[in-house]
């Protein structure tokens, strides 16, 4: 057990500590006329995956009771339910780490009251690493841009960690929690008229990381 313990604490350190080290080298170092080759450079943390989220009972019950519906923003993928998504990542899907220390993926999610008809586009997507670890993401409210990027949840170095475990083609972050942000429960509010309570458990995050084909 202390064996495996140490593995997913080394597989998740890796994935902490990667932006930090290395993304702003292979940034820094590209003039910005080698957008291409930047590009070609990115820094993945695995090149298969897949990561799913699934929203806490606290904001299932909100949802409902504020008339909210999900939806997803291709290439996420809505759970059958209504609460959760899946979103791929790797080489070809995203995941890539930036210069600002986030791990990018393309696609979104949505939220529409149907009685106010609010729609709320949560797109594009990153999982930031530093200063504060969380889930952000660029915000549109009825099509109108609100903010290029927005800390939605909140985690912390510890939670990631202790949710960590090696798997037979990679790793694993099993079930980490998210928490609402100041700034959630403010857009919440303002614009479905209640608000997510601040520091309440937005949802988790699993994702699994692959470094040998699976499909």
């Amino acid at each position: 057990m202390r064996v495996f313990r140490k593995l997913a604490i080394a597989a998740t350190a890796l994935a902490l500590a990667a932006p930090v080290v290395l993304a702003p080298t292979a940034q820094a170092s590209a003039p910005a006329t080698r957008g291409a080759e930047q590009r070609a450079n990115r820094i993945y943390i695995s090149p298969w995956g897949s990561a799913q989220v699934r929203v806490s009972d606290t904001t299932k019950a909100w949802l409902i009771a504020n008339d909210i519906k999900l939806g997803a923003i291709e290439p996420f993928t809505l759970d059958a339910d209504g609460f959760g998504f899946n979103m791929p990542i790797g080489s070809t899907a995203g995941d890539h780490l930036d210069e600002k220390g986030r791990i990018f993926y393309p696609g979104g999610i949505t939220l529409k009251q149907e009685s106010s008809q609010t729609f709320v586009e949560l797109v594009p997507t990153w999982i930031r690493i530093m200063p504060q670890p969380g889930y952000a993401a660029g915000v549109k409210v009825n099509g109108e841009k609100l903010s290029d990027e927005t800390l939605i949840a909140y985690t912390t170095p510890a939670e990631v960690i202790a949710n960590g475990r090696p798997t037979l083609t990679g790793f694993k972050l099993d079930r980490v929690p998210f928490h609402v942000t100041g700034d959630a429960a403010k857009l919440t509010e303002a614009y479905f008229g209640d608000a997510l309570a601040e520091d309440s458990m937005f949802g988790t995050l699993t994702p699994n990381f692959d470094y040998v084909p699976t499909n």
